[in-house]
């Protein structure tokens, strides 16, 4: 695994692997492609790397479409990142976060550097995005970086309770419902409005 071409065998690759319909809830999920990793990581199992490609991978691309890479890069990069996620995924910290975050970091690294060495712009409205904040978990603001922090306050106050429950009080979506006395799709919803509304703010829009 230590290519482009490499990457394209597990698109290739029709194996029926999915994760089991059972697996519902946000922490099982977790578990799941956590034990897919894991195994990875320790044992080079592919059938395992093809479960986390065949999951992830489009939503990765979709996320690098809307970054403003054309359909090549896009695709390039994502190759990448399942590169890297295979050759390093014993780095992951299981208690840490969750794997989703974990590759959504990756590909916006990845990202970055291009755009770097490309000589693209790349400016602070780059450090987040609804993508990888609604996919998150207690990493949030490890990904948006501290200088977003400054714009909480100028956020609705009830977009601003929610951030906090999720993303610095560390609960899941559903334990910030519960805490609210709100429903999972208004904090998923609240969650989506904010980092709108932070992208604006940082671009100074508002």
């Amino acid at each position: 695994m230590s290519n482009v071409v490499a990457i394209n065998h597990f698109r290739s690759r029709d194996l029926g692997l999915k994760a089991s319909k059972q697996e519902t809830s946000p922490q099982q999920q977790n578990d799941f492609w956590i034990s897919c990793l894991i195994d990875v990581a320790k044992n080079g199992n592919q059938m395992a790397f093809q479960r986390l490609f065949q999951h992830f991978a489009p939503k990765i691309k979709t996320f690098l479409l809307k970054q403003g890479l054309n359909v090549q890069e896009a695709e390039e990069l994502m190759q990448e990142t399942f590169i890297s996620v295979w050759r390093y995924a014993d780095y992951f910290e299981a208690n840490k976060g969750q794997v989703s975050t974990w590759i959504y970091t990756i590909a916006r690294n990845k990202k970055l550097d291009y755009f770097r060495k490309s000589n693209r712009q790349v400016t602070t409205t780059e450090m987040i995005s609804e993508d990888i904040a609604v996919e998150s978990g207690n990493q949030f603001s490890t990904v948006i970086g501290d200088e977003i922090k400054d714009f909480l306050p100028q956020l609705p106050p009830e977009q601003v309770e929610v951030i906090t429950k999720v993303y610095f009080e560390e609960l899941s979506h559903q334990k910030a419902a519960d805490a609210l006395n709100i429903t999972l799709g208004t904090v998923k919803g609240r969650i989506r409005s904010a980092i709108n509304n932070l992208n604006k703010l940082m671009r100074g829009d508002q």
